[in-house]
């Protein structure tokens, strides 16, 4: 496996919208080394390449695995195990956050989200 910079926390960021993973990725230049994946098959294969610190993913995705199912894909690679994953999701309903997090995801965030919120959210997955 292919080892990033050390001095950055390394992030996936699995998002089929262009225009959300443009924004995600300004949102944390220079406070995480992030990488992109538009689908479940990209982000599969830069996650058996690389190894990161948490991976950000739209439980929405429009191509491949739906963001539950990809979660439970990681979950089932050993280096993985322990990662969290963050579910970006539209949907703030208790019900739905009790599937998001019996689905594989630690962690959620509901859209829409600023950069502060985002960073508070990625900092608690990597601290706990």
């Amino acid at each position: 496996m292919q080892r990033n910079a050390p001095h950055l926390p390394q992030v996936l960021y699995v998002e089929d919208d262009q225009i959300s993973r443009e924004v995600v990725s300004l949102f944390l230049k220079g406070e995480f080394d992030i990488q992109l994946a538009s689908d479940s098959a990209e982000a599969i294969f830069k996650i058996k390449k690389n190894r990161f610190d948490v991976i950000l993913m739209d439980i929405n995705l429009c191509k491949g695995l739906g963001g539950l199912e990809l979660a439970k894909e990681i979950k089932e690679i050993n280096s993985y195990k322990e990662t969290p994953i963050i579910a970006v999701t539209a949907h703030a309903y208790k019900e739905d956050e009790r599937k998001i997090l019996k689905g594989g995801c630690s962690h959620y965030i509901s859209k829409p989200f600023n950069k502060e919120s985002l960073l508070m959210k990625i900092n608690e997955a990597l601290n706990s």
